[in-house]
C-alpha cells in the first residue's frame, strides 16, 4: 500500500489532452491512476502547438514545441546518424537542444520521485533525467524492433540500430512496462529475461462509454445509426492502420455494399493517407473524417467495428472502446493480441476478408446473437479493462520500484 504522497512526471511525445488516439489514451490512463497517489506534472514534446485548455486534475503541464526548421549543427548532427552509436532518425527528430535544457529546468522546479516517460523515441532526454534523484519507468507502449520488423523487414542499418536502442532504455530504465503478458514474453525473448518488466494493460475510463451503451450520445449529424455503418479508427500514419484501411476499403466494404446498398464506411481519426482521401471523393459513402475532437459520436453511430489488422504491437484501446460501447467487434487474431477475449462471446475473431464479411452479415441478421456480444464484451471491459480493474496492479508495481 501506497503511505505517502508520489510525485510523478510524465513525458510524453503526444499531447496529453484531449487524448485522441491509443498513445494518448494510455497515457491519460496513467496519468489519472498516477495522480490518486500525489501531485503529476507533465512535460509533451512534438511538433504540435498545444491549444490553451486545462487537463482535468492536473495542475502542471508544459509543452515544448520542436522546431521543424534546425540550426545548421543539429541537421548536421541528425544526418551523421548512422555513424553516431545511438542515432536513429526517429529518435533524433524529437531531440532539441534548447528542450533539454527547459526539461532540466522543469526536473529543477518539480523534483520528481517517479518520470515516466512514454515509449523510446525521447531516448535522448534520459541523460538528463538520470541526473536527478527519481526511478525511471519506461512505458513501452510497443516492442518498437519487432513492430519494425514486421512492417518493414530487417532492415540493413535501422532493425540492429533500434534494437540498441530499446536495449539501452530497457536496461537504464528501473522499471519498464508493456501493454500485455505477450508483451512481456516478446521483450524478454529480444533483450534477456528481466525481474523489471510489468504487464500494465491498456484499459480506459468505463463512465466515458456509458451514453453510447445507454443509447444515448449523439451521433453525427450526417450519420443515421440505423443504417450499416462499419468503423475503423486509427492514426493512420501508422503502417498497420493504414493497411488495414486498405484491405476494408478494397476487399471488404465493396463486397458488404452489395449486399446492404446503404452501408457506409467510417474511416475516422488523423493523418489519412491519399489512397483514402480518393475513395472518399470517388465514393460519398466512405467517410474519412480526418482529426476529431471525439470518437464517440462515431462509436454511437456504428453497426459494427472491423479491425483487420495485419501486423502490429501493444492491444487495441479501439477494441476496447468498441466493447465498453456495446458496438460489436470484428478482428483479426492480430488485432486482438492481449486481450483476454474469447472468440463468439465478447467478438468475432476472423482471418480473412470473406469471413470477415460473412461475420458482419451475422452481427445484422442476428439480433440475439448482437446483443450477447454487446452485453458480454462490456462485462468484459468493465471487469478487466478499465481504470478501476487495473489500478490495484499498477500500486503493486509502483510499491516494488520504490521499496
Amino acid at each position: 500500500m501506497i503511505k505517502s504522497q508520489i510525485k510523478t512526471l510524465f513525458l510524453t511525445r503526444y499531447l496529453p489532452y484531449p487524448p485522441l488516439g491509443g498513445a494518448a489514451l494510455r497515457n491519460w490512463q496513467n496519468i489519472n491512476i498516477m495522480k490518486e497517489y500525489g501531485p503529476v506534472s507533465i512535460v509533451s514534446i512534438c511538433s504540435d502547438k498545444a491549444d490553451d485548455v486545462e487537463l482535468p486534475g492536473i495542475k502542471r503541464w508544459e509543452h515544448f514545441v520542436v522546431n521543424k526548421s534546425i540550426n545548421f549543427w543539429e541537421n548536421y548532427r541528425c544526418k551523421l546518424w548512422p555513424i553516431r552509436r545511438f542515432g536513429y532518425p526517429d529518435v533524433d527528430k524529437l531531440y532539441r537542444k534548447n528542450i533539454l535544457n527547459q526539461l532540466k529546468n522543469s526536473l529543477n522546479k518539480f523534483q520528481p520521485d517517479i518520470v515516466i516517460i512514454e515509449e523510446l523515441w525521447t531516448f535522448n532526454y534520459l541523460r538528463i533525467i538520470q541526473q536527478f534523484p527519481c526511478k525511471v519507468i519506461l512505458d513501452d507502449h510497443n516492442i518498437e524492433a519487432d513492430l519494425l520488423e514486421q512492417n518493414h523487414g530487417k532492415l540493413k542499418l535501422k532493425l540492429p540500430r533500434l534494437k540498441a536502442i530499446e536495449k539501452k532504455f530497457i536496461q537504464q530504465a528501473d522499471q519498464v512496462w508493456v501493454c500485455s503478458e505477450d508483451d512481456k514474453k516478446l521483450l524478454n525473448k529480444l533483450y534477456g529475461n528481466s525481474t523489471d518488466v510489468y504487464s500494465i494493460p491498456n484499459t480506459i475510463n468505463i463512465n466515458d462509454y456509458n451514453k453510447i451503451y445507454q443509447g444515448k450520445e449523439v451521433y453525427p449529424s450526417h450519420l443515421n445509426p440505423t443504417n450499416h455503418n462499419i468503423l475503423f479508427l486509427g492514426q493512420y500514419n501508422y503502417p498497420p492502420n493504414a493497411i488495414a484501411a486498405k484491405i476494408l476499403i478494397e476487399k471488404i466494404y465493396p463486397q458488404v455494399k452489395q449486399q446492404y446498398p446503404d452501408t457506409k464506411l467510417l474511416l475516422v481519426g488523423r493523418n489519412s493517407n491519399s489512397q483514402m482521401r480518393q475513395a472518399s471523393q470517388q465514393d460519398p459513402d466512405i467517410i474519412v473524417t480526418g482529426s476529431v475532437p471525439d470518437v464517440r459520436p462515431y462509436l454511437a453511430a456504428a453497426s459494427v467495428m472491423v479491425v483487420p489488422l495485419q501486423t502490429g504491437g501493444g492491444t487495441r484501446l479501439k477494441i476496447l472502446e468498441a466493447l465498453a460501447s456495446g458496438c460489436p467487434v470484428i478482428s483479426t487474431s492480430k488485432g486482438a493480441e492481449g486481450i483476454k477475449i474469447q472468440d463468439r462471446v465478447h467478438l468475432l475473431i476472423k482471418e480473412t476478408p470473406e469471413d470477415i464479411i460473412k461475420g458482419i452479415v451475422e452481427i445484422w441478421t442476428n439480433s440475439s446473437f448482437k446483443i450477447s456480444l454487446k452485453e458480454k464484451g462490456c462485462q468484459l471491459v468493465k471487469s478487466q479493462y478499465s481504470w478501476e480493474a487495473i489500478t490495484p496492479n499498477i500500486e503493486k508495481v509502483i510499491v516494488k520500484l520504490l521499496n
